[in-house]
């Protein structure tokens, strides 16, 4: 899932954009056009081929046909001295203009925007830190390459390299350069979501993406701050999207749900919230085994309890703060905890859209007992600004 889109009301466009400073603008311009009504025959823009599969790499690259994309990275590293973290990198590909390649109305104007997050989560110091960022496609702005993986946002980085991914980010915190470079190494193939990778997330036709994970990457490289850089490992998780990116009207947002377990299995859960709060028929799920066999949920076939709450003293938002996962004919039941309360971004300067996204652990329910580690990541919940500008 990811936080760049849902359509719901549209302020003027001439009053959305008069109240934004110049990349929200353009941000704000740009995720406006991702909902209009699907492309005529002729353009840019064309709904996704249900029978179609995807083919890999190629389709770890961008699609230029698709309104919205995004590539989703979280993990859970350790240093050296056993200090750990977390954290998210995610790169948002928009399309500005509905005309092919060849066809632009003029060789200064913008045919993407692209977003950015990064965040980290120091567990030890209990600090969260984010950062954001917005540039249109062109030389030393923005990039995202349709032959193979390879996104770019500045010196924010996510390139395939002999089949392996390397990821680098940076940020500066208090005068500091802080950045994070690792090298991702896949432990089991790519896994497809829904029937042939096709994500329903509503009852219209529009509303459905392609979906696909790598849901158990290695990790090994460098956290550096200043002149100080410390060995990392872990494990990450990677998520590609791409499509309309509409997730169907009345939907007031979603709890997704990435699960690494000790066993070696991995789980992908996400439910979507209707007007009522409660969860739509659209809610979805996939359990992948040590051997990389995936077996999709249905939303019979799991429950998401909460069992505590937080609430956020920056956007008064109160989110869920902690669950029991579980999953009958997996033999599952999971308690996620939440590693830091607030891991709450609000993303004024890039997609205006306010949620949690955090790292958390996994336990038996009742007990301390260790099963493994989770990314949460929960829209809608923070009132105005919640599912961003729509």
């Amino acid at each position: 899932m990811s936080p760049c889109h849902a359509p719901v009301r549209v302020r003027p466009v001439r009053e959305l954009v008069a109240s934004l400073r110049p990349a929200a603008a353009l941000a704000a311009l740009s995720l406006l056009f991702s909902f209009a009504p699907l492309a005529a025959e002729g353009g840019r823009f064309r709904p996704l081929d249900p029978k179609a599969t995807p083919a890999f790499p190629r389709d770890h690259g961008a699609h230029d046909d698709a309104r919205v994309e995004w590539w989703y990275v979280t993990g859970h590293l350790v240093d050296r001295d056993g200090r750990r973290s977390g954290f998210q990198l995610t790169f948002f590909r928009t399309g500005l203009v509905d005309e092919p390649k060849g066809a632009r109305s003029s060789a200064f104007a913008p045919r993407d925007l692209h977003l950015a997050h990064f965040a980290r989560t120091d567990v030890d110091g209990r600090a969260f830190r984010y950062a954001e960022r917005a540039h249109r496609d062109g030389p030393g702005g923005a990039s995202a390459r349709t032959t193979h993986l390879d996104v770019a946002n500045e010196d924010w980085r996510l390139t395939e390299l002999g089949g392996k991914l390397y990821l680098r980010a940076s940020d500066r915190v208090d005068g500091v350069e802080e950045t994070l470079t690792l090298l991702l190494t896949p432990e089991k193939p790519p896994v497809l979501h829904g029937e042939n990778g096709l994500s329903k997330k509503a009852a219209e036709p529009d509303a459905v993406s392609r979906y696909v994970s790598f849901t158990r990457l290695r990790a090994e490289g460098w956290a550096t701050r200043g002149d100080e850089a410390r060995s990392v490992t872990g494990s990450a998780w990677m998520d590609h999207e791409w499509g309309s990116g509409a997730i169907g009207r009345g939907t007031r947002g979603w709890d997704w749900f990435s699960v690494q377990l000790e066993d070696g299995r991995d789980l992908m859960i996400y439910q979507l919230r209707g007007e009522d709060d409660t969860r739509t028929l659209h809610s979805s799920g996939t359990l992948v085994e040590r051997d990389g066999r995936a077996t999709p949920l249905a939303p019979g076939d799991f429950s998401v309890e909460v069992t505590a709450r937080w609430t956020s003293q920056r956007s008064k938002g109160t989110y869920p703060a902690r669950w029991i996962l579980r999953v009958p004919k997996a033999s599952l039941a999971l308690e996620i905890v939440p590693v830091l309360p607030d891991q709450e971004l609000v993303t004024d300067r890039s997609t205006r859209v306010t949620y949690w996204e955090g790292a958390c652990d996994v336990r038996a329910p009742g007990s301390d007992r260790p099963l493994g580690r989770a990314y949460v990541e929960l829209t809608g919940y923070a009132g105005k600004g919640a599912l961003g500008l729509f």
